[in-house]
């Protein structure tokens, strides 16, 4: 391999941990930001929460001011935890890793996160339980509207929303941040045209500094995401590509840590909880409640949004549903971030191992079980 090539290969850990988390378009911070390094408690206390006893069992949920830990606000907020038994502890962060780092102080008992799962898993020895959102939506890699690229239509007869050829493709620059679900989206966009990384240039940005650079005219592609793929205008730049075109699944996730899933005392509200995330994704089916529910929590964190800016966003990713947990491949996603990250050296074949073992569906399936029990009567 040659020292470009090497290059192309060279993988930031911090950016492999964990997505970039960004202020949603629409919304400004107000008092403490939720982008701060430092963890802040959220007391997300319910109106009308039922009276509390002594037995309720406390659970320690570390979440993150962004839509994937949106059931557990809601739970809590509604008061259905301290109805099933146990109360929610809620502490938001602003990324996965410092979610990690309190996991590995002990101060977590269940957590929800990004790809920052797969170092939660491998490093800390975190049980993945299911992932209970799709993010796929926004990921995407934009060209300029008068590229060649954009102009190469109905190559692939396949799939004719892809645009671009072999041709125009070989050479040119990507910006992404390298290591994350972008540079998954970008590999499998190549082997479409039966290209590899070694025929392009990959160039590692953050998602906002990536996004800078491209509309000040550098790089050919550049990889992007919520919020910032509202930034670029339509008539100027177009989607090359993207997740959902791609058909590759990327979701959030529900994991707990070891001590807590371990412990038998606390096996019947593991499965309380489950039951009553996918209980929260029912309701979320409910575009209003969904809006609301997302402008109260980001509220709760700091932040001052626009609901109409931020509306398609929301929307476009959905929690799973009973129906959908029972249908798809919920570990699909996890799994997929886990070898990639092997094949790239994030990871060794051991830690691969480690988070495969770590993979569980017996607090699930206990959860579905009663969910149908108690709510599809």
């Amino acid at each position: 391999m040659n020292g470009g090539q090497k290059m192309k290969k060279i993988i930031t850990l911090l950016l492999a941990l964990t997505l970039a988390a960004f202020t949603l378009v629409g919304c400004g911070s107000k008092g403490t930001s939720s982008t701060a390094d430092v963890s802040t408690t959220a007391d997300v206390s319910a109106t009308e929460t039922p009276e509390k006893s002594d037995e309720l069992v406390k659970v320690r949920v570390s979440t993150l001011a962004q839509q994937l830990s949106l059931p557990m606000y809601y739970i809590h907020e509604k008061g259905w935890d301290v109805e099933n038994g146990f109360e929610l502890e809620i502490t938001t962060f602003a990324q996965g890793t410092g979610i990690n780092e309190a996991l590995g102080s002990g101060l977590v008992d269940i957590f929800t996160i990004g790809a920052a799962g797969i170092s939660s898993c491998s490093v800390y020895d975190a049980e993945y339980l299911f992932s209970h959102e799709d993010s796929g939506a926004g990921q995407q890699g934009m060209v300029r509207a008068d590229s060649d690229i954009a102009n190469a239509t109905g190559y692939l007869k396949d799939d004719p929303n892809l645009l671009g050829s072999p041709e125009t493709i070989k050479g040119k620059t990507f910006l992404l941040p390298m290591g994350t679900g972008a540079q998954i989206n970008v590999d499998t966009y190549l082997a479409k045209f039966g290209l590899t990384e070694d025929d392009v240039t990959l160039v590692n940005m953050d998602t906002a500094a990536g996004y800078q650079a491209f509309v000040s005219g550098e790089g050919d592609i550049c990889h992007t995401c919520y919020p910032t793929a509202d930034e670029f205008a339509p008539s100027e730049y177009v989607a090359a590509f993207s997740m959902n075109e791609l058909e590759i699944p990327y979701y959030d996730n529900i994991l707990a840590s070891r001590a807590f899933y371990e412990d038998e005392s606390k096996h019947d509200v593991l499965v309380a909880l489950c039951e009553q995330i996918i209980r929260a994704a029912e309701d979320f089916k409910d575009d209003k409640v969904l809006m609301d529910t997302m402008m109260a929590w980001y509220d709760l964190n700091g932040q001052t949004c626009d609901a109409d800016a931020i509306e398609h966003q929301v929307l476009e990713r959905p929690f799973f549903t009973y129906d959908d947990l029972t249908t798809i491949d919920y570990t699909a996603s996890f799994k997929m971030v886990a070898e990639f990250y092997a094949s790239v050296g994030n990871i060794t074949d051991e830690d691969l191992d480690t988070v495969n073992a770590n993979i569980d569906n017996t607090i699930l399936n206990e959860a579905l079980k009663a969910y149908k029990a108690d709510y599809l009567k």
